[in-house]
């Protein structure tokens, strides 16, 4: 398992978390989903043989949000 931390942009309310978490958990490969609202930020705990970062990217994008990788 890997841990990616995400750059979130467009998450402004507490139904957001309840939208990532659904998009993000709808992946195979996806096990734990944080969602920090104040810091606009995700860590995604999945197994990137299965759920790598474009299919993460793409389902946050799917959900209306754009997402990159944070490096912090």
């Amino acid at each position: 398992m890997k841990e990616t931390l995400l750059q979130v942009d467009g998450m402004s309310c507490p139904s957001c978390i309840r939208h990532i978490n659904d998009a993000l958990r709808g992946i195979d490969g996806v096990e734990e989903v944080d969602v920090k609202l104040g810091e606009g930020t995700v860590v995604v705990k999945h197994d990137p043989s299965s759920a790598p970062m474009s299919a993460l990217v793409a389902a946050l994008r799917d959900a209306g949000y754009e997402a990159r990788p944070n490096a912090a």
